[in-house]
Parts: structure tokens; sequence; C-alpha cells
């Protein structure tokens, strides 16, 4: 952390520890101002308003504040009345002559705490400074008391929700012990009137104060040697305690040492802390010390400045608990919005991050379909290369070396070439009727081949039966079968000396069509046909290009009975359009 940084952070700590206090002793001063304006005067106080009370009989009044339980007051002229704790009495008459005196307070059961002082006057005013002293002294910490217990008790029936963590522990005990030692100090000497009560009463507090420490501990982070310590310093001052109560010494002085070193070291080891937590979180750090420095200055205030019970004085550490409760709620509101804040960050990085990724694999998709166009363009470009290789360029290639050895004649020449440009012109047709219905493709073909044929002197018809829509070829398979056939209609105009050729496609089992190219040649014996020289360049062309395809090729004929080819090719039938389905 620079300089510059250290001095601000300095500055914002302090401006942010004065003004906590500026606002809570504001605010408890001018409570106390009301409370003062509104109570009794100084005029009404006895035995000086004895003199000058002459109100008529049921509307003179007396009320005595500062009484810890019943008792009796006399005032010269007047009956002698009870008068209880924030109660107004109503005064009647005495006897008539009754000699005059400074009057008397007598408490019931048990001598007079501290030093009640009474007043007398019109009883709607003793009313309303009874309400008044009511109001602070029982009401105000039956608030503090209620708010303190139900706060520790809900921070202790909802650890599980916050995975029992040891802040939450450590401050709900602590909230209990404060509305406890609150109860203790306003009501307890009177319920609870036994010997032991001192060592009670100042072992709660002082439990509350090792409370503190642990809570100030959890929150600036968990360090168990320094809980240890809280928790032994506890021991010390309770052994303190009960030293003094089985000695017979004076509570009073032992307790005032014991809270002063108390407060001390408190206050010393929340601020070391706080400042120490500031390293990580200087904001909240800042806060809870300013709440915690209101606090123990509400209780030094009580304990050493606390002026005499004759005025009409709320406690400071009555107040605390309220505002610093409001204190409390107001950092869970400024973390609450700090974390939505973050979550509404956290939400904006991933949607930004989810639209980048989004971006990303757009791209990468593009790219990757890109890539798959030229892989399949690229592909399909090799397929054309070997095709052509493999077709029309064995063609010309056994052609030319048989027309350099001068072993062909110009018939034979013209047969090779046509036979180039057949096959040429099947690689177009394939790639043009690619994925088209069968049925139009092998009309196609039947198209190309008739007028040939028909110069030779032979008929060319074409059949088909197949359901509408047709199945589809791919342009690989559909070439396949386009060589087939040409070279099935080349043998039997080569061998057969046919009079007519029938092409025909029909619907076969199991998903598969046929497609038969019959003629009504000489025909020849299948099963003798295997071996033969010209085995290697008809046959056996026709059943490798029928494997490719995935299908079976079937040749049935006889001497003097013609030949037919049966092709069978297993293929979905389509769904949808009847010119645009794939085979599968």
């Amino acid at each position: 952390m620079t300089a510059v940084g250290a001095r601000t952070g300095w500055r914002r700590a302090l401006t942010v520890i004065l003004g906590a206090q500026l606002l809570f002793w504001s605010a408890y001063g001018l409570i106390v101002l009301g409370l003062r304006q509104a109570g009794a005067s100084e005029a009404q106080r006895l035995p000086a308003a004895a003199a000058t009370l002459s109100l008529s009989p049921g509307r003179a009044g007396a009320f005595v504040a500062g009484l810890s339980g019943p008792a009796v007051l006399r005032i010269p002229g007047w009956q002698p009345v009870i008068v209880s704790p924030g109660q107004a009495s109503l005064l009647s008459r005495g006897e008539v002559g009754a000699a005059p005196g400074r009057g008397s307070l007598t408490c019931l059961g048990a001598p007079c705490a501290g030093r009640p002082d009474a007043y007398a006057g019109p009883i709607e005013a003793m009313r309303k400074a009874a309400a008044l002293e009511r109001f602070q002294r029982f009401d105000m910490v039956w608030l503090a008391v209620a708010q303190a217990m139900i706060l520790g008790a809900a921070l202790l029936v909802l650890l599980p929700v916050n995975r029992n963590s040891r802040l939450q522990v450590a401050t709900g005990v602590f909230m209990i012990l404060v509305g406890a030692d609150a109860w203790l100090t306003a009501f307890g000497a009177a319920a609870l009137p036994y010997a032991g009560f001192p060592l009670l009463r100042y072992g709660v507090e002082y439990l509350m104060l090792a409370a503190a420490a642990v809570s100030v501990n959890a929150f600036a982070g968990w360090r168990p040697r320094e809980a240890w310590a809280a928790g032994a310093g506890f021991a010390v001052a309770f052994a303190v305690l009960v030293a003094t109560l089985l000695a017979g010494g004076r509570f009073d002085v032992a307790t005032a040492w014991l809270d002063a070193a108390a407060m001390t070291l408190l206050t010393g080891y929340g601020g070391l802390a706080l400042l120490r937590m500031a390293r990580t979180a200087p904001g909240p750090a800042i806060r809870v010390l300013a709440l915690l420095m209101v606090g123990l200055a509400s209780i030094v205030f009580d304990l050493f400045l606390f002026p005499p019970p004759s005025h009409f004085v709320l406690q400071a550490s009555v107040l605390a608990p309220p505002l610093t409760t409001f204190g409390i709620l107001f950092e869970i509101a400024l973390q609450g919005r700090r974390l939505n804040q973050e979550a509404e960050g956290a939400r904006s990085d991933l949607e930004r991050q989810v639209l980048e990724q989004d971006a990303s694999l757009l791209r990468s998709s593009q790219l990757l379909r890109h890539q798959e166009r030229l892989i399949a363009v690229d592909a399909e470009r090799q397929r054309l290369l070997r095709d052509m290789h493999d077709g029309v360029g064995g063609v010309l290639t056994h052609l030319l070396l048989d027309v350099r050895a001068n072993r062909l004649s110009a018939a034979e020449i013209e047969q090779g070439l046509q036979a180039a440009v057949d096959d040429l012109r099947n690689m177009a047709s394939a790639i043009d009727a690619g994925n088209e219905p069968i049925d139009e493709a092998l009309a196609m073909f039947r198209e190309r081949l008739a007028g040939r044929l028909a110069r030779a002197g032979v008929t060319f018809d074409y059949r088909c039966d197949l359901a509408v829509p047709a199945p589809s070829l791919d342009a690989r398979r559909l070439l396949s079968l386009y060589r087939l056939l040409q070279e099935g209609v080349a043998n039997s105009l080569r061998h057969a000396a046919p009079s007519r050729i029938e092409l025909a496609a029909e619907t076969g089992g199991g998903g598969a069509i046929r497609i038969l190219l019959s003629d009504d040649g000489a025909g020849f014996e299948p099963q003798h046909a295997a071996g033969s020289p010209g085995e290697g360049r008809g046959l056996a062309n026709m059943r490798r290009r029928a494997v490719q395809m995935g299908g079976e090729l079937a040749i049935e004929s006889g001497p003097g009975q013609g030949a037919r080819l049966i092709l069978t090719i297993p293929i979905v039938a389509p769904t949808t359009s009847k010119s645009r389905i794939s085979a599968t």
C-alpha cells in the first residue's frame, strides 16, 4: 500500500469512527434533554416543594424517582402515602395543625438503594414524570433485553444456513449475554435478592465482554490462541469475584478495577484485530470498529461518568443496543448491496463469456463447415481424377499402345474411342443426375444409348415399376451403375447380336431395388464363362462394380435363350422430396 493510500485509509477510518460517535451521542443528548424537560422540575422537589404545595385534595400527587421497590412517603401536612417505582400517588390532607418538618421516605422490605428523589405537585404532572421514568428505567431496558435476546436466538437458530459459522455462534452468544446483563443490571437485584447475586451479575458481565472479544476475533479472522486468551481472561476475572465474595471484600472496589482492566483490554484488542482485518476488508472493518467503539464508549460512560440518579438521565448502554442494531442492519444492507453488485457483475461477465463462447463456437462451426466443404470438394476431385484415370484414361492408354503397335483395325480404333466417349458421358451423367430419383437417371441412360443402338438395328426399351417417389443414388454409386450397364450393353452387342435390349427397374425385397438388363441374343453358359479370355474385361468388371455399390449381380442365360443381368441394390425408400433424397 502506498503512503498516500495509507493516509487516505486512516482519514477514512477516523472519519467513520468519529461520525458514529457524533451520531450516537447527539441522539443520546437529544433524548436525555427531552426527558429532562418533560420530567418533574426542580421546583417540585421535596422538601422545598412541601411549603408551596397548596392544591386541593384530589389534585395533588407525589412521585419518587430512583426507587428500587415500594416505599412510604411522608410529607408535612399530608397523609402518608405508599409510592412504587415508576408510579405517581394521590395525596390527601393530613390533620389540621400538624407539625411542620422535612418529611421522610421509608423503603419497605429493605433499605432504599441509592438516593431516591421525591417530587410533589399537580397529579397530572407527577403521572407524566412517573411515565417518563418508567419508560427510561423499565420499558427501554425491556426493549433492549428483548432485542438482544431475539437477535442472539435468531443467529443461533439460523446457524445451519450459514454452515455453523464461528462468527455467527460468537455473535449470537454475545447478544444473548448482552440481554441477560441488561436484565440483571436493571431488575436482578430486586428479582434475585440473594447473597450471591453480585457474583452472578458481574460474572455475566465479564462473560459478555469475553464473548465480545471472541466475536471480534471471529470477524477479523479466526485465531484459536486469541479465543483461548479471551476465555482465560474471563476465568481470571471470575476467580477474583469468587475470592472477593469468600473474603467478604467490597465488590464495588473489585469490580471497578476489573471493569477498567476489561474495558481497556477489550478496546485495545478490538482496535488491533480490526486494524489487522483492514488489510483485506477495510470498509467492513472500519464500520464494525466504529460500532464497537460506540458500544464500549456507552459502557464506559455508564460505569465511570454516569451522573447521579437524581437526574432524569437515560443510561447510554441501554440506548446503545438499538442504535447498534440499526448499524448492524445498515452494514448488512451494505454487504447485501455489495454482494448484489458482485453477483450482477459476475452475471454480466458470465453473459459476456457465453456470448464470446457462442461467437467462438459459431466461428469454429463455420470454419469446420468450410473445411468439410473443402475436404468434400477435394475428395470429389480425387474421385473424379481416379474415375477418369481408371475409366477414360485406361481405355485411351490401351488404345494408344495398340495403335502404336499396329494391332488394331480402324473399326477397333473407333470402338475404343467410342468406349472412352461413353465413359466420359457416364461420368457427366452421374454428376448431373447424382441424388436424382433412380427412375429418372435410368431414363437418361436409355435416352443417351437409344439412338446409337437404333442405328445398329437394336431396339432399346425401358420399363420402370418403382413406386413414386423412387429412391435415389449418390453420384459415385450412380457412376458405377452406369458403367455396369454400359459394360452389359457392350457385351451384348459384341457377343450376342441381339435385336432387342430391355432395361427395367422394379422393387425388390427388404428395401432394395432390382435393375434388369436383358437381350434376345445368342446367349451363353454362365458357368463356362468364368476364366474365359473375355472374363477379365466383361463379367468380372460388372461383378466388381456391383460389389462397389453394395449390391449383388446375378446372370441368367443359356444358348439361344438370350442373357439377363439382375442387379440387386439395397436402398431405403425416400419419404419426402422425389428428387432430393440420398441413399442410406
